[in-house]
């Protein structure tokens, strides 16, 4: 009995002690909340970045959290930060909502290491436990700090592309703590030690440039690759973008002959260092790439290659030295703090046949970008040749009009010379296309899967967004937008992979709102803004303006700062246009909606503004004017308008001058919002007034006051969505767009780039969601059903052919072009509902807003926003609808529910859910919620 009893207390000691450690547990400043995902620059544990920008994740299981402070440490060494000893600095505590952007205020000496750490307080002013740590290095940003030389070889018109390498020692008496790699092979380096490729995933690195104006460098953390005593360094180096000369007709488009520059930094535990840059004393050696052109394609011959070449011991018989380079090096070396270009995955053919001339066709079921993949066992000398296309004609063999190589001068190939020593592997390393289907041939014996694959190659964006809904075509659509998409990333955003492979300014603000929902893009888009502005930097006498479409010009001289309609490279076609260069302002803006970054949006506030001042030049120039409406004072008449919309009988296009204007008109939008955050007083009132005098001047010229439209569908469609459409007429103008669509496109869009990615929304938001639903899931022709149905599309063409009008007329048109994705925002932000909310962009306040479900069944999505990760799902449940919604600390949603009725949230009534808080936004009721996971149900 005593025993009984004594255990009966030790029961009940124990239960208190338990319930004593979990309220502890709940009470400490722990208390399920912590710190993850430590980055800097957007990249976890960089190596070789230039001003370090810190963020951090806020994880925790409990609702309401927000970060009132923050303090970061920094030292030399970890085991320093983990003692709590950092020697960089120590920020103490910062009174701060923020977590990403975080610039310390401190100075950092180039190619050192560093490690942080960060630890946050919440809303009750209790701290979390320090972060684990993370780190970084920075790179060589000053010409003094290279000791390397610029190299290159002799007489490159008349060698093969070469190999370089070096022999060096370690210091065999001490050990190596770290040894890092700057390198930068001109136009595309592939770098390797003792033999292994240091990298072998990556393609075509660094990203193109204006190399006459900079070029980019990648880091490499070599300490694995190193041995003790010798070792051998090697480069295969390409022409790439840097070198082409020989594509488009042969227009001189090169900056110079291959080149390399690269410095290898050992460092050791007793704090020394080895520096072995590139100069004379290395050595050259033409190699199997017998020529390589980053559109035409490359010539490999195996028989040049030198077993070894790049291992300890290998003979210097037939070697050079290198020469250094005295001309057309870059004035600037910047790191390259963007995802390189990766080999990403390994395709195989899912057809094969013969066509009438006996070539092997493979057919790889998508249109992608990337390389071949060859693998064959034929004798010394055997010349198989591969030619791509993304269409077959007829007869069954390759439609090579949709690849442009008419505008080349010849038809994309690679070529391979086999050396007959049993099975071959082989692919190209300076060059890609966009393609579908190869053909093989000179192939003695009968090919199979194994034969010839396909390697998708893209830059490394990482993919941070979902969808995913009940209705198969609306996924189709997504998943030929994702594909389009990331087919045209290769260190800039592309047109299209194979014929023109240019960074045309109109087409990426056509689908950078999509792209940002989709994958962190934010690092991309900053390169690509550099790219659009070091092309600006020239000034130019006398030259191309696009006056209309794409065939009327002007001449006249143009000044630094305006950009041209293609960045970067020496591909111009003329200065930008005014809705092409609008691309200047809206980047800026988009990248701080979605990812919160003010200081991209500062750093480009003066190459806005100019454009903005020029474009409202253009619209009081009595010389632009003459042709059109001299008593105007606002409209923009030049332009290359709604740009490739597919075609109807009786459907009439848009005007230039709208487009144009309603571009200008969000131009002054945007700059009179940025100058308000950045309090820049004289600025907002001078772009406040210039959107008054647009709006005023398009309203009374282009505004049909009594059947209340603009005219078209993407007029109707921009004025909703920039704001231009009269108070109170909004419903009527989605009804116009709906009429229009009935009377003159079969009941489905009538819309080039500019009109498709703002139609769904537009409809969706106005009253018309039916509708919206209806054009994205019509079927039979007129439909985007149609595109694969009868053109066999996986991707997004350059002309959706949603009609046999369309397909018929644009089969020499490319098959691959991201500027018709916008449409995926509606996905996102409509269907699944889930967008930046104005009230606290970057994810700060997310708006929660599904729009489509009276029209289907369920729908997904999640996204990963600066604060974390946010979803929204929804699903009907017999006669009611179930939606969970995700909100990360330190952010808060903004609840707009579908259907004006009561609901529950996570099992409480509405009313007893004392943390919401109830507004009025647009003449809606909305609810304001803290983060945390949430299941309404209606």
């Amino acid at each position: 009995m005593k025993r009984e009893k004594k255990t009966s207390i030790n029961r009940v000691l124990f239960s208190i002690f338990s319930i004593t450690l979990l309220f502890n547990a709940c009470n400490t400043g722990e208390r399920g909340t912590h710190i993850e995902e430590l980055k800097c620059c957007n990249i976890s544990n960089p190596e070789g970045i230039d001003t370090p920008s810190l963020s951090w994740k806020i994880k925790s299981s409990r609702q309401g959290i927000t970060q009132t402070a923050w303090e970061i440490e920094i030292a030399s060494r970890q085991e320093l930060l983990e003692k709590g000893e950092a020697d960089i600095w120590k920020s103490g505590k910062q009174p701060s909502a923020q977590q990403f952007g975080i610039q310390p205020g401190t100075d950092f000496k180039e190619g050192a290491s560093y490690f942080w750490r960060v630890r946050i307080w919440e809303e009750n002013d209790e701290a979390t436990q320090w972060s684990e740590p993370a780190g970084f290095s920075i790179g060589l940003f000053n010409e003094s700090s290279w000791k390397a030389k610029w190299i290159t070889y002799a007489d490159p018109g008349q060698h093969a592309l070469p190999y370089f390498r070096k022999t060096f020692s370690t210091d065999k008496g001490k050990k190596i703590s770290k040894a890092i790699v700057y390198f930068c092979g001109l136009g595309a380096g592939e770098l390797s030690l003792n033999g292994n490729t240091v990298d072998p995933t990556r393609l075509l690195d660094p990203a193109q440039t204006d190399y006459d104006q900079l070029a980019l460098y990648s880091t490499f953390d070599v300490t694995s690759h190193l041995k003790n005593g010798e070792n051998v360094i090697g480069v295969m180096l390409g022409g790439g973008w840097f070198s082409q000369k020989e594509a488009w007709q042969g227009a001189n488009f090169s900056y110079g002959d291959p080149m390399l520059r690269l410095q290898l930094v050992i460092s050791y535990k007793d704090g020394s260092q080895t520096i072995l840059g590139s100069d004379e004393s290395w050595e050259w050696r033409e190699g199997p790439v017998r020529k390589s052109n980053i559109y035409l394609g490359e010539t490999y011959d195996a028989n040049y290659e030198i077993e070894g070449w790049n291992k300890v011991g290998s003979s210097s018989e037939g070697w050079q030295k290198a020469l250094a380079a005295t001309k057309d090096m870059p004035p600037r070396l910047l790191p390259q703090l963007i995802p390189p270009i990766r080999k990403k995955e390994v395709l195989s053919a899912e057809k094969i046949w013969q066509d009438s001339l006996d070539n092997w066709i493979f057919d790889f079921g998508v249109n992608v970008a990337g390389i071949p993949l060859l693998k064959v066992n034929e004798t010394e000398g055997t010349e198989i040749t591969i030619r791509f296309a993304e269409g077959i004609d007829q007869n069954k063999g390759l439609d090579f009009r949709s690849t442009g190589w008419i505008h080349h001068g010849e038809i994309f190939k690679d070529h391979y010379i086999c050396k007959g020593k049993g099975v071959e592997e082989w692919a190209p390393r300076f060059t890609y296309h966009g393609y579908r289907y190869a053909e093989l041939s000179g192939a003695t014996k009968i090919p199979d899967k194994e034969t010839l694959k396909l390697i998708v190659a893209h830059s490394d964006i990482e993919q941070t967004g979902t969808f995913e809904c009940a209705d198969e075509q609306i996924n189709k659509l997504h998943e030929l937008a994702l594909r389009t998409v990331k087919s045209n990333v290769h260190g800039i955003p592309t047109d299209c992979p194979i014929r023109e492979k240019c960074g045309w300014l109109g087409d990426v603000h056509a689908y950078v709102k999509m792209a940002n929902m989709n994958f962190q893009m934010e690092n991309f888009w900053h390169k690509y803004l550099g790219d659009i502005r070091s092309g600006a930097s020239r000034e130019e006498k006398n030259t191309l303006f696009h006056e209309r479409y794409n065939n009327t010009f002007y001449f006249t001289d143009k000044a630094v700062g305006i950009p041209y309609m293609i960045a970067p490279g020496k591909r111009l076609c003329g200065v930008a246009s005014p809705d092409w260069g609008t691309a200047l302002v809206q980047l800026p803006w988009w990248i701080y909606v979605y990812y919160g970054n003010r200081q991209i949006l500062e750093e480009f506030y003066p190459q806005m503004k100019q454009w903005t001042l020029y474009v409202n030049s253009l619209a009081r120039s009595e010389e632009r004017k003459k042709l059109y409406n001299k008593e105007t004072s606002s409209i923009v008449y030049q332009g290359l308008g709604d740009w490739c919309a597919p075609k109807y009988e009786s459907a009439d296009p848009t005007p230039v001058e709208f487009t144009s204007t309603a571009f200008h008109f969000l131009d002054a939008k945007i700059m009179e919002e940025a100058a308000r955050l950045f309090d820049k007083k004289e600025d907002m009132a001078l772009f406040s007034l210039m959107q008054e005098e647009i709006a005023r001047e398009m309203i009374a010229i282009m505004y049909d006051p009594v059947n209340k439209t603009f005219g078209t569908q993407t007029a109707d469609a921009m004025a909703l969505d920039l704001g231009l459409v009269p108070d109170g007429d909004e419903k009527a103008v989605s009804a116009s767009i709906v009429r229009n669509m009935k009377e003159k496109s079969e009941g489905f869009m009538h819309c080039g780039i500019f009109g498709l990615c703002r139609i769904g929304s537009m409809l969706a938001r106005h009253g018309n969601a039916e509708a919206a639903w209806n054009m994205f899931t019509k079927k039979g022709e007129h439909s985007f059903e149609w595109m694969w149905k009868s053109a066999d599309a996986t991707t997004l063409w350059e002309t959706l052919p949603v009609n046999e009008i369309t397909r018929k007329s644009v089969v020499s048109s490319s098959y691959n072009h991201p500027m018709q994705a916008g449409f995926d925002i509606s996905f996102f932000e409509d269907i699944a509902g889930i967008s930046p909310d104005p009230s606290g962009y970057g994810f700060k306040v997310i708006r929660f807003q599904p729009l489509f479900c009276d029209f289907l069944p369920w729908a997904k999505t999640s996204i990963e926003t600066p604060y974390g990760s946010a979803s929204s799902s929804w699903k009907k449940k017999g006669n009611g609808l179930e939606w969970e919604i995700v909100i990360p600390p330190n952010s808060s949603g903004l609840v707009a529910p579908p259907y004006e009725q009561e609901f529950s949230v996570n099992g409480e009534k509405m009313e007893n859910c004392h943390f919401l808080k109830k507004e009025t936004v647009e003449g809606k009721d909305v609810y304001k919620f803290p983060s945390g996971n949430y299941k309404i149900v209606f």
